[in-house]
């Protein structure tokens, strides 16, 4: 009898990855937090409109789904760019998400008074007779409770954006680094082969260097090498290739793989686990 498990599907697997990004258990990118924000947007829109509340209750089903639509991709956008903000400015978490949930209604009464105008018409005769301050003030009001109980909803969204904006901060930390010269992280690299280091490749037990004088093979094991280098601006393209970011022109598409195309013509390879991250770098 065949006890072997079964294989999940594919929407399965898709949910279960959805999943881990959004609570932490792997990093995920701006894009994916994006795409994050409007799936929270589109949940929540639906579940707000089921309990039919009295302030899109005189709307048809598809305008009070896409009022509360709005309304909350406005609040999980700027709850998540304030909190990213903060943090890549040095502010350390929980801060940046306290600021962001304080600011919060301030940033969202301006988008509520003018969609409110929009969906509402009774809503723009009022807004007629009151002073652009009023109106602000008022609006103010009336969603602050609202807004913080958002902020609790989309507090995960938020500690996202917080690792995306750490990680952004420590790359732009370590290319405003300055760099040591090539003996002082590799003491056998020959005198000749100058600092300015191109790119370094696997050789069995060796490693090759390339730098704008020439070129040198030195008895090191890559991956010793890759974490000797680490004080340089760059990275560990392929099993057996290393680049340096300054010498990158661009990444190209290599029949169905990829490549590094350097300043000096060369095209280095880069496999596909690799690719997504140094993309994001160069």
């Amino acid at each position: 009898m065949d006890i072997t498990p079964a294989k999940p599907s594919v929407q399965t697997e898709k949910l279960r990855l959805a999943l881990l990004g959004v609570f932490g258990a792997r990093d995920i990118s701006g894009r994916q937090l994006f795409g994050y924000c409007i799936a929270f947007s589109v949940v929540g829109s639906l579940i707000i409109t089921s309990f039919e509340p009295m302030v899109t209750a005189h709307l048809t089903l598809p305008l009070a789904v896409l009022c509360w639509f709005l309304h909350l991709f406005v609040a999980a956008t700027c709850l998540t760019v304030v909190t990213a903000l903060g943090v890549a400015g040095g502010m350390r978490m929980p801060w940046p998400l306290v600021a962001a949930v304080m600011l919060l209604p301030f940033l969202l009464a301006p988008f509520s008074i003018v969609a409110d105008a929009f969906f509402d018409e009774r809503e723009l005769i009022a807004a007629s007779s009151l002073s652009i301050t009023q109106l602000y003030v008022k609006e103010l009001i009336d969603i602050s409770a609202p807004a913080l109980g958002l902020s609790a909803l989309m507090a995960v969204l938020a500690y996202r954006a917080a690792d995306i904006a750490k990680k952004y901060r420590a790359e732009r930390l370590l290319k405003s680094a300055p760099e040591p010269s090539l003996r002082q992280v590799i003491p056998s690299a020959p005198h000749s082969l100058g600092d300015d280091l191109i790119r370094v490749e696997a050789q069995d037990h060796y490693v090759r260097l390339i730098t704008s004088t020439g070129a040198a093979t030195v008895k090191l094991a890559f991956s010793e090498c890759v974490a000797a280098l680490a004080p340089f601006h760059g990275a560990q393209c392929h099993r057996s290739h290393w680049v340096r970011f300054r010498h990158v022109k661009r990444i190209a598409r290599a029949g169905s793989a990829y490549a590094c195309v350097l300043d000096d013509g060369t095209e280095v390879p880069v496999s596909r686990r690799r690719y997504g991250e140094l993309k994001r770098k160069v």
